[in-house]
């Protein structure tokens, strides 16, 4: 990956320089110490990451990131900052952040949240690359294919050691998840997973299941957030678990993560927010491994 390094602190700037070189996590392209020259920076080398400080002169990092991506610029954004600010903090990830790291530059949390990013952003492309192939070469009525009996075992099997890894195989909206899960499937064999609404998936379902929409978005929201809780409490317990590592990126949205450990940790009186597209074609991809 390319990095671009906004830090008005040139010591910063050389360690996390250091960092990415020493663990072959990609090149940086550029860096600067100033906003305003950092914002034009960014735009014009596009890099994969960038690390932007909080305080910067010229504008803040807020600003920046605000702007670029109103521009709809496809860059992760890591904000690097001494400032322990909830309201702060919340701000930053509300302006479209990835990631949130405090100062001092901790080798094993940059390291780890770089590789975050990078997952990431392979499951993004790779849910792209899947709805541009399928909407290429499957005509909108056209059956999906059909998956012979080993590969949907198998891939039942999957779905359920993930729910158990998750601590939710015995929640009733397990299993609407997984139905749901098959409803999206078929929408992602036809190349329409950029257009689904969650609202004709459950009404889809309930009249399959002849049970109220309600009651199964109340049953899926609820098994999900507990799931967002037991990884929670994983990155707490161990914040470099293979497990958290893998399902706090591939399942929810980091940052909604770090609210429900900080909820958890008594640091904070809001709770993550699930986002049940991004789960369900997060467990597909898992499942699809």
């Amino acid at each position: 990956m390319r990095f671009v390094i906004i830090e008005d602190d040139v010591s910063i700037r050389k360690i996390i320089c250091n960092i990415i070189k020493k663990y072959d996590l990609g090149t940086v392209v550029a860096e600067c110490g100033d906003g305003l020259k950092g914002e034009a920076i960014i735009a014009d080398y596009s890099p994969e990451v960038a690390l932007v400080d909080l305080l910067l002169p010229g504008q803040d990092g807020v600003e920046l990131i605000r702007k670029l991506k109103e521009r709809g610029m496809d860059t992760s954004f890591i904000m690097i900052s001494e400032s322990t600010s909830q309201p702060m903090i919340t701000k930053a990830y509300e302006t479209g952040i990835d990631f949130y790291i405090h100062k001092p530059i901790n080798v094993l949390e940059i390291t780890s949240i770089i590789c975050k990013v990078e997952e990431s952003r392979k499951l993004r492309a790779v849910m792209s690359l899947i709805s541009q192939t399928t909407a290429r070469y499957v005509s909108p009525d056209a059956k999906p294919v059909e998956q012979d009996d080993n590969a949907k075992r198998n891939r039942n099997t999957r779905i359920n050691r993930i729910f158990s890894e998750l601590g939710i195989i015995s929640e009733a909206g397990a299993k609407n998840i997984y139905q749901l899960a098959q409803l999206v499937d078929v929408r992602l064999s036809h190349g329409q997973n950029q257009t689904y609404q969650l609202h004709e998936l459950y009404q889809e379902l309930s009249v399959a299941i002849e049970q109220d929409v309600k009651t199964i978005e109340q049953r899926v929201r609820r098994a999900i957030a507990k799931a967002m809780q037991n990884v929670a409490n994983m990155g707490i317990e161990d914040y470099h678990d293979d497990k958290f590592e893998m399902y706090s990126g591939a399942l929810f949205d980091f940052k909604e993560i770090r609210h429900e450990m900080a909820s958890i940790q008594g640091k904070s009186a809001y709770h993550g927010k699930v986002n049940i597209k991004k789960f369900i074609e997060g467990l597909l991809f898992l499942a699809a491994e």
